[in-house]
């Protein structure tokens, strides 16, 4: 489980000082939109347009549709995620002081019209999103490069210390994207199909996969070796936890002494973090209607409202 060190109060770590470290990306009038965005997300629990001008009306001598002007224009401004989304990361880790990290990558989908990729921080059963990328619904392209650039806009954002363990569901799996999390230096734990065959290092033929499950529940297995025809090197984990119906088939670059299937178990927390913080992934996707890259500064409120007001 994992037990990171809290601050003791609120107040050693206030959204003032918080947004200090966002200063070198945003420019005042961008800090001091974001601070009242902050200020209504966790006073209201919500970010419904007309009811958050209607409070920050109240608190200040601006009307409302002054107020729904300026938050417009803040979210079509430009967005610097080459800074932003590390210092996200940094930030995270930093107050929550985590021994580990445990980063859960998810695609979710908004009906037909959005889908959002995410990556973020899984811990205390949520998820605090760090980075990521909106893109059309039923439209042509793929996510996996997406998700790499992703990944490479968080290279070397944290300390070679401090272990890194990526967290990805089957719809997700690609040697590509296996390779682009070691290039960050983490340590990929991406769940497959159990169809297709494995080759252990003390074998001379490949094995199916379904061959290698654990005789029964509660138990796991880890074996060195080549998966599939493309002779990835890595290690299988085949976890199947007790009560489970079926077991988890997992690739990593961990050797087994370093290693435990339950870990995948903590990807789930981005999908109760998406139910916690619903109204996320709906602004995420409803501000993100020129695609433009303009969004992304109003969902940064939303991220670190997260951050402070839910982790």
């Amino acid at each position: 489980m994992i037990t990171p060190k809290r601050h003791n109060t609120a107040e050693e770590y206030p959204i003032a000082t918080l947004l200090q470290h966002l200063q070198h990306a945003l420019t005042p009038t961008q800090i001091d939109r974001l601070h009242w965005l902050l200020f209504a997300l966790i006073a209201l629990g919500t970010l419904a347009q007309t009811r958050v001008c209607l409070y920050l009306a109240q608190l200040t001598p601006i009307a409302p549709n002054t107020w729904r002007q300026r938050l417009k224009r803040f979210r079509q401004q430009p967005f610097p995620e080459q800074t932003l989304f590390p210092t996200l990361l940094r930030l995270v880790v930093e107050w929550l002081r985590l021994p580990e990290v445990f980063l859960a990558l998810d695609a979710t989908t908004l009906g037909n019209r959005w889908t959002v990729l995410a990556l973020g921080v899984v811990v205390h059963q949520h998820t605090i999103p760090i980075a990521w990328k909106v893109v059309r619904g039923n439209t042509k392209g793929a996510w996996l490069p997406l998700c790499e650039a992703m990944l490479a806009l968080l290279r070397g954002a944290l300390p070679k210390s401090v272990p890194v363990y990526v967290l990805t569901d089957r719809g997700l799996w690609s040697p590509e994207l296996f390779g682009a999390i070691q290039r960050n230096r983490w340590h990929p734990l991406m769940r497959i199909n159990a169809q297709g065959y494995f080759r252990p290092l003390w074998g001379r033929r490949a094995r199916a996969l379904a061959s290698l499950c654990p005789a029964r529940a509660g138990q796991q297995v880890v074996i060195a070796g080549e998966a599939f025809r493309y002779r990835l090197r890595c290690s299988l984990v085949v976890f199947w936890g007790a009560g489970a119906q079926e077991p988890w088939y997992l690739l990593t670059d961990l050797p087994a002494r370093a290693v435990c299937g339950s870990w995948y178990g903590y990807r789930m927390w981005m999908e109760q973090g998406f139910r916690w913080q619903g109204a996320w992934v709906f602004w995420v996707a409803s501000v993100s209607c020129g695609f433009g890259g303009g969004y992304g500064l109003g969902v940064v409120g939303v991220c670190v409202g997260v951050f402070v007001g839910g982790a």
